[in-house]
C-alpha cells in the first residue's frame, strides 16, 4: 500500500469549563494528537497535525484570531488522502464533513489504518557498538 497522508482532526481548543485551564487542556489535547501522529507514522504513513500550531499561538505576540487557525487547516487537508478524527470539536466537526464530502478516507481509530510499507529507517536496528579493548 502507498503511504497516506492522514490529517488528524480532533479537539484543540477546551469546550466549557474554567477558563484559566485552558492552556492545559489545549497542551494534553496537543499532545493526544502528537502520540496519534507517531502511531500514523509507526504504520508507514505521513500524518499532518494541525494541533503543531498550538506552538505558534503561544509565541505569538499578538494573537492570531481562532479563524486564522480554521482557515489554515482547511488549507492543509486540501492536500490529505485521509482523515484520522480523534474526536468532536467545531474545526474537527467541520473538517470531517468537508472530507467525507469529497471521499476522503475516514478513520475513526489508529487501529482502523492499514499498513504501508515501513519507513526504512524504522526497519533497520541500530548495530550495537564495537566493544572496546
Amino acid at each position: 500500500m502507498n503511504r497516506l497522508k492522514i490529517y488528524l482532526a480532533g479537539p484543540y481548543t477546551p469546550s466549557g469549563g474554567d477558563p484559566h485551564d485552558a492552556a492545559r487542556v489545549a497542551h494534553q489535547n496537543t499532545l493526544k494528537a502528537i502520540k496519534s501522529g507517531v502511531e500514523v507514522i509507526k504504520k508507514g504513513h505521513v500524518p499532518f497535525i494541525p494541533h503543531l500550531t498550538h506552538y505558534i499561538h503561544l509565541e505569538t505576540e499578538e494573537p492570531l484570531p481562532a479563524e486564522f487557525y480554521y482557515e489554515y487547516d482547511m488549507v492543509w487537508l486540501q492536500y490529505c488522502d485521509a482523515l484520522l478524527y480523534l474526536g468532536a470539536s467545531r474545526g474537527a466537526n467541520r473538517e470531517l464533513k468537508w472530507a467525507e464530502e469529497r471521499g476522503l478516507k475516514i478513520f475513526r481509530s489508529t487501529d482502523e489504518i492499514p499498513l504501508a510499507s515501513p519507513w526504512d529507517f524504522l526497519k533497520a536496528k541500530p548495530e550495537a557498538p564495537a566493544a572496546m579493548e
